[in-house]
């Protein structure tokens, strides 16, 4: 009988162990931040850049305790999947720290770039943070082509 159960529970962490490699390594987002990019208190403004093939670039800068938590709650619990993909259209989002700064891409396929595009992602699941940046209607200002 003993025999038996430690050969079950063998056999069932080689399972798990085996699932986990199939699945490929994955992460949740509010992990793949640096720690201190995690902290609300930390994050004092985040700028969002509109990333097109065509049309005009357009952008919107969220200072506010309540937008700047909105976009990192929106994420927090998105799984992520390592990928090969680039994400060269979305949402670049650039959050400013008071001493530091760190970028992303986000686009509509469920793709995200981190850490200034060193990092390629496939979100599992529902693409909140995608969904939370195009809810934001108001404040979008044109950029410039010197600006961009």
């Amino acid at each position: 009988m003993k025999k038996l159960l430690i050969i079950s529970f063998i056999v069932a962490v080689g399972v798990f162990f085996l699932v986990g490699k199939l699945e490929g390594d994955s992460k949740l987002f509010a992990n793949a931040l640096p720690s201190n990019m995690n902290e609300t208190n930390e994050i004092k403004e985040i700028t969002i850049y509109e990333v097109k093939p065509t049309g005009k670039p357009r952008s919107i800068s969220l200072t506010e305790k309540e937008d700047i938590t909105k976009i990192l709650k929106a994420g927090e619990a998105m799984e992520l999947k390592e990928a090969n993909e680039f994400v060269n259209s979305g949402y670049l989002l650039l959050l400013q720290g008071s001493k530091e700064y760190y970028t992303m891409t986000v686009d509509k396929d469920g793709y995200i770039d981190m850490d200034g595009h060193e990092e390629h992602y496939e979100i599992k699941g529902d693409n909140e943070l995608f969904h939370v940046i195009q809810g934001l209607q108001d404040n979008w200002e044109l950029l410039d082509d010197e600006d961009v």
